[in-house]
């Protein structure tokens, strides 16, 4: 006879609801809270208003740009790069070669960054304009600096280098206190910009008697100088704006940076094409 050992299964008693939701407080289980439709109500409103808001502070800064902001970097960019090829196959020498195509680089990033920051602006994203202004800032001092390399060229080692050191070294103080001090006032860096601008006026005499700059490079050179320098000071005095909505002070700026280097090309060819 078999032996039959039966068990018998003890029946729980079910959890009342109180108990199981201080359960799930105690042990963090459970559906996570959602919020109320009220507050959700209330953060889309708000995002949508800043949207709003973003959008209209956009469309104003569109309507107050004038239409041929960047036009005239836009349009020197490709005569800035045919003038670079045609200075730099001229020049004789490595030291002559590397000397002009400094200033070549510097000036095909000055006119090509400015384009690209000026016809987009209101458009870049912010991050992205942040950069490109920082860019366009620091070459107003590169463009000083690499415009009296391949000049340098044509005197003397004991005048020559010592002239460079001090002048890339202004270049590149000028272009760290920008990086660093983004926000600084326009008035502050226009004065930097007009000190390192003027600094080549010191060898103007030399210049005059050097045998391969002489008297029409000098004068070149001089009034490349003045054109960058009144495009300063009506960026610095925010006037005039001839035509308002199409041609401000900005396009009287770029139009001096414009003029002083075509000054500035046209005497660098005649320097090169004297030292050949």
């Amino acid at each position: 006879m078999s032996r039959i050992t039966m068990t018998t299964s003890r029946k729980t008693k079910p959890t009342p609801e109180p108990m199981r939701r201080m359960s799930r407080r105690r042990t963090g289980r459970g559906p996570a809270r959602r919020p109320t439709t009220t507050v959700a109500k209330l953060r889309a409103g708000h995002e949508a208003g800043l949207r709003a808001q973003a959008r209209r502070a956009k469309a104003r800064l569109l309507a107050a740009k004038p239409k041929l902001r960047g036009v005239l970097h836009l349009v020197t960019f490709p005569l800035c790069i045919a003038a670079s090829v045609v200075l730099i196959v001229l020049a004789r020498g490595a030291l002559m070669k590397t000397a002009v195509s400094v200033f070549a680089a510097t000036a095909i990033l000055l006119f090509g960054n400015s384009a690209l920051l000026h016809i987009g602006h209101g458009r870049w994203p912010m991050a992205v304009e942040r950069v490109l202004r920082q860019i366009d800032y620091s070459n107003i001092f590169l463009i000083i600096a690499g415009t009296n390399t391949p000049f340098l060229m044509a005197f003397d080692p004991r005048i020559r280098w010592p002239y460079l050191a001090v002048v890339w070294a202004a270049a590149i103080a000028g272009t760290v206190c920008h990086v660093i001090w983004p926000d600084g006032k326009d008035v502050l860096f226009t004065v930097i910009y007009i000190v390192l601008g003027l600094a080549p006026v010191v060898l103007l005499p030399f210049m005059w008697t050097n045998p391969f700059i002489g008297p029409a490079g000098t004068v070149l050179i001089a009034s490349g100088g003045a054109c960058y320098i009144a495009g300063a000071v009506c960026f610095a005095r925010r006037s005039p704006n001839p035509v308002p909505g199409w041609f401000g002070y900005h396009e009287l700026f770029h139009l001096g940076t414009v003029a002083g280097y075509a000054c500035h090309v046209v005497a660098m060819f005649l320097t090169v094409c004297a030292m050949r």
